[in-house]
């Protein structure tokens, strides 16, 4: 199994890139390096369609833009049954979701692994999102971590395995923040997606350099943690871009 697939996917900075862009805080120049950056060449060739269809579903409480992931036993948040939550699943890669100037049409954009995006129009009201606040998805994330920690000192477990654990875990969290977030990002959601990050190059350390699996029940279990977070922290951070334009 692929533990960073689980972990990490790039579409939480192309979602944060694409709602920078939209509301105008980057240049579409900027833009495109990113998602070249990122593995997201297949959408250069649709931004002004993007634009088209958020273009007047800018403003309004909810964020334009939204980041859709799932995993081992848990379906993404679309409607169940439909291409795209089959597309997002078989991908493993996660959606985006894009608002429409219609309440009750969603537009879902799934990328597959070989770097194609499909296009989905939905006309029916999706599943509610968690809208969990980036305290909220801090606060989860935390104690997540905070109750594997304690399973994992109650277990006895140790290893030698690794000579340098925390330069590995460094090294992996540098690689989950490439290339970085727009300059408008909010520092809330930073945090919440530096935090995700951290986490998450914990769990890759311990199950795939170390290839150590006698702890994976505590560790797996802060995977639905670490994609809650990144979600809450895209729809934070297009949202909190709406109120600055």
């Amino acid at each position: 199994m692929n533990i960073r697939a689980e972990v990490w996917s790039p579409l939480q900075n192309t979602a944060v890139w694409l709602g920078a862009w939209l509301h105008g805080l980057e240049a579409t120049d900027n833009l495109v390096d990113a998602l070249t950056d990122l593995g997201g060449e297949g959408l250069v060739g649709v931004l002004r369609d993007i634009r088209q269809v958020s273009g007047t579903a800018l403003s309004g409480e909810e964020p334009v833009l939204r980041l859709v992931l799932s995993g081992p036993g848990e379906a993404p948040a679309l409607r169940a049954g439909s291409e795209a939550a089959e597309a997002t699943s078989e991908s493993g890669l996660g959606a985006l979701v894009l608002r429409d100037a219609d309440p009750l049409t969603s537009h879902v954009l799934v990328p597959d692994r070989g770097g194609d995006w499909r296009w989905f129009v939905e006309e029916q009201p999706l599943p509610a999102p968690a809208w969990l606040s980036p305290g909220e998805a801090d606060q989860l994330l935390t104690q997540a971590t905070n109750e594997a920690a304690r399973l994992v000192q109650a277990s006895g477990y140790r290893t030698d395995v690794l000579s340098s654990p925390r330069l590995t875990v460094g090294t992996l969290a540098d690689f989950y923040d490439t290339p970085g977030l727009p300059a408008a990002v909010p520092v809330r959601a930073a945090k919440l997606f530096a935090r995700a990050d951290r986490v998450a190059a914990i769990v890759e350390t311990v199950t795939e350099r170390m290839n150590d699996h006698r702890i994976d029940p505590q560790l797996l279990a802060l995977w639905r943690h670490v994609r809650a977070a990144r979600m809450a922290g895209v729809a934070y951070a297009v949202g909190e871009f709406g109120r600055l334009t």
